[in-house]
């Protein structure tokens, strides 16, 4: 009994039964026709999952009657079939239900192969030149081809119709081509570098010094292997290796130290040519002396320093006349413009150099002498950090910025007239709050910060049962200007001890806000009044929110994250598995948005924009309650695109359906970000070539009214744009914009 005993210990356990899967298969009949709609065999199918990162893939191939049959789990797919002969088809719309069988029916186009010789001027064959044929209709559908030691290429799955051909090669001048396709063998010449030689002849028709010329090539592209160091002699300047295209020259004429002419040409650069240009500034006559007297705002005369004068390009593309001339300052604030070639349109004056350059904008006046008023484009305000005892502080923090200086002294510096508030930290004493109002190009006093010992704080947090103390959770003693954005300013922070006790020292008399989540156990929010030193904070247990997220006809969606944006900046994320699926705890009893975002389509290495644009959805749910939620794409045929001139790191944009109004306070603010709709470009990259700048692309909208929101975060303070749009056709409705706070942007000081 004994050694049968060991006999079946030592045998093997049956081994559970894995599914390869996380959910049952579909049957998929795929059906591949060229256009006579004949049945096309030996098709190379591959269906994958859209979804980007996703490695989830299945191949087949077509059988004498056209037809392959795949087994795939409900989603979304991209599928791609190639055959020989034929154009290479990707569709990004095979969609697969849950439980029922699907066909896709897919036409393949016949190709028209491009086959050809690259040759130089010479007509001898170019060995390794790369060839990338784009159809005119679809500028992503590149196909490429390299010529072989005989100057041949061949490209194949070629469509009928019109191509672009772009030919290149290291040491040589692109060629570029437009073709029709299918055509008989086809010949590229290409030719090698080509170089500019350029002259500056001034008012008098001589040759000028050439060491002020510049080239810049038109071509983006061909900036990449410009020659930035060329051969230069007195008369002329000449620029070697230069690949065949358009460029702009510029030349400089200096008709007295301190002021420079410049002149801008479009000049053409042929293959294995030098092409000669002169940048002539023969006949040009000055309208100088330009007069006038510098004042700042208050119309005190500015007694030294120097004015420089601009007059920019009156024609387009940057081609055309402009130029910059320096006059000094006198003692009674005159100044004299020599050689200005026209009443200047922008003028800047400066103490000396590496100073604050103080502006002047149009309109200006007629130059014979009048006032001249500059603006500090940066005010600031000065203020002193002393102790109760009046003595002034060393070391201390502005705003989370470290300042030492023996006197105690800061300067805040400010961008425009409006409010501005900041936080004094010190070692020792509570953070002190002040507020004062900026104005532009000034420098103003504030009141002395008179430090404050300030007050303890003493509490307990616990469960929901009021009694039991949840220990080491993180207390967060918040500004009430902090709740939903964070600034440099980092809230002070401590932790519960065992029995869920904690305490904060050196607490301003002010109203603040004590703040925990304390993941699993739940949240609380609570105001902290100016009087109190004694707080008991109770968790608000979390709610669960479940469901699954669909294209609305029963094809689930893989890898959409969910981040819902609850009130006092709660933050939670989840994300959808390959079923759909998704579960997350959030605040109880709190008003959230739920924001969906499905991720890019992935086609080999190539991203598409995302699948679907989703909505956000205002929930507020019971404390331990469990509801469902259920997201669908948003189905509309326009779309907005927001371009703004500025960085995307401190603007973002965010669009509410219908006519919304201005918010009245900062909370109204916080509560429309919340709730606004998302762009959908936040991590492709992809900038239009016409939008410089922040880009902002909103996806799938019904036709209607809406308000799109413009912020910029700058100077502890939100500027926003309002721009009301009505959607009236499908497309594409572009709208470009200035920063906010250049473009009268409203100030919501935090």
């Amino acid at each position: 009994m004994g050694l049968l005993a060991v006999v079946l210990a030592c045998a093997e356990a049956p081994r559970p039964v894995m599914k390869r899967w996380p959910q049952e298969e579909v049957p998929v009949g795929v059906r591949v026709v060229d256009a006579a709609n004949q049945p096309v065999p030996g098709v190379s199918l591959v269906a994958r999952r859209a979804d980007r990162g996703s490695s989830v893939a299945r191949g087949g191939t077509t059988d004498a009657t056209g037809t392959a049959r795949l087994q795939v789990m409900p989603g979304w797919y991209v599928l791609q079939a190639e055959a020989p002969g034929f154009v290479s088809v990707t569709r990004t719309d095979a969609r697969v239900p849950f439980g029922e069988e699907v066909r896709w029916d897919v036409t393949l186009e016949r190709a028209a192969p491009v086959a050809g010789r690259v040759v130089d001027l010479e007509g001898r064959p170019v060995v390794g030149a790369e060839i990338q044929l784009t159809p005119s209709t679809n500028e992503d559908a590149s196909l490429r081809s390299e010529s072989d030691a005989e100057g041949r290429f061949h490209v194949d799955r070629v469509p009928a119709g019109t191509m672009k051909l772009l030919a290149e090669k290291d040491g040589w001048s692109p060629t570029r081509l437009e073709l029709q396709t299918p055509q008989p063998e086809l010949t590229v010449v290409m030719g090698g570098l080509g170089s500019l030689r350029i002259q500056v002849r001034g008012p008098d028709g001589r040759p000028v010094s050439a060491r002020a010329t510049s080239v810049s090539p038109v071509e983006v592209k061909d900036r990449r292997s410009f020659e930035r160091f060329p051969e230069r002699t007195e008369e002329a300047t000449v620029f070697h290796k230069l690949r065949a295209g358009r460029y702009l020259v510029s030349g400089d004429y200096v008709p007295a130290p301190g002021c420079t002419w410049t002149r801008t040409l479009d000049v053409q650069v042929l293959p294995e040519q030098q092409a000669e240009v002169t940048v002539s500034f023969e006949g040009l006559r000055d309208a100088g002396p330009w007069r006038g007297r510098a004042v700042d705002p208050n119309g005190k005369v500015f007694d030294h320093g120097a004015v420089n004068a601009l007059v920019p390009d009156e024609e387009s593309e940057g081609v055309g006349l402009s130029g910059k001339c320096k006059g000094v300052v006198g003692p009674d604030g005159s100044f004299a413009i020599p050689h200005v070639l026209s009443g200047p349109v922008f003028m800047t004056w400066q103490e000396k150099e590496y100073s604050v350059v103080w502006v002047a904008r149009g309109p200006l006046p007629a130059g014979t002498g009048e006032a001249v008023v500059f603006l500090n484009p940066f005010g600031g305000l000065k203020g002193r950090v002393v102790r109760p005892d009046g003595q002034p502080v060393g070391a201390f923090q502005v705003d989370g910025h470290s300042e030492n200086h023996p006197l105690g002294e800061y300067t805040r510096h400010t961008s425009g007239t409006r409010d501005y508030q900041w936080v004094i930290d010190t070692l020792g004493f509570a953070p002190a709050l002040v507020r004062a109002q900026g104005r532009e190009g000034e420098v103003l006093q504030v009141p002395d910060v008179v430090l404050d010992v300030g007050r303890t704080v003493q509490g307990r947090l616990v469960a929901k049962n009021g009694r039991t103390g949840v220990p080491d959770q993180e207390v967060q003693l918040v500004e009430a200007f902090d709740l939903e954005v964070h600034w440099p300013r980092h809230p002070q922070t401590t932790r519960t001890d065992a029995e869920g006790r904690f305490r904060f020292e050196h607490v301003p008399g002010r109203l603040l806000y004590l703040r925990v989540d304390a993941k699993e156990h739940g949240t609380v929010l609570q105001a902290l009044k100016p009087e109190e030193s004694e707080v008991r904070l109770r968790l608000v247990p979390n709610a669960e929110l479940h469901g699954s997220v669909t294209d609305g006809a029963r094809v689930p969606f893989a890898r959409v994250s969910l981040e819902v944006r609850c009130e006092g900046d709660f933050k939670v994320s989840a994300g959808t598995d390959w079923a759909g699926l998704y579960s997350v705890n959030i605040p109880g009893d709190r008003e959230c948005q739920v924001h969906p975002a499905g991720s890019h389509l992935s086609v080999g290495e190539m991203y598409l924009p995302p699948p679907a644009s989703f909505s956000p959805t205002r929930v507020r749910l019971e404390p331990g309650s469990r509801q469902r939620l259920d997201p669908t794409p948003r189905q509309g045929a326009a779309s907005l695109e927001v371009g703004v001139k500025a960085s995307r790191e401190f603007v973002t944009a965010f669009v509410l359906p219908g006519d919304v109004p201005w918010p009245r306070t900062l909370e109204a603010l916080d509560a429309l970000i919340r709730a606004g709709f998302k762009p959908e470009d936040d991590d492709d990259g992809f900038t239009p070539s016409f939008m410089l700048g922040a880009f902002f692309h909103f996806g799938h909208l019904p036709l209607g009214h809406y308000t799109v929101f413009i912020r910029e975060q700058i100077d502890g303070a939100d500027s926003v744009l309002r721009v009301p749009v009505n959607l009236t056709k499908s497309g594409a409705h572009v709208i470009r914009s200035e920063r906010p706070a250049r473009a009268d942007g409203r100030p919501y000081t935090r």
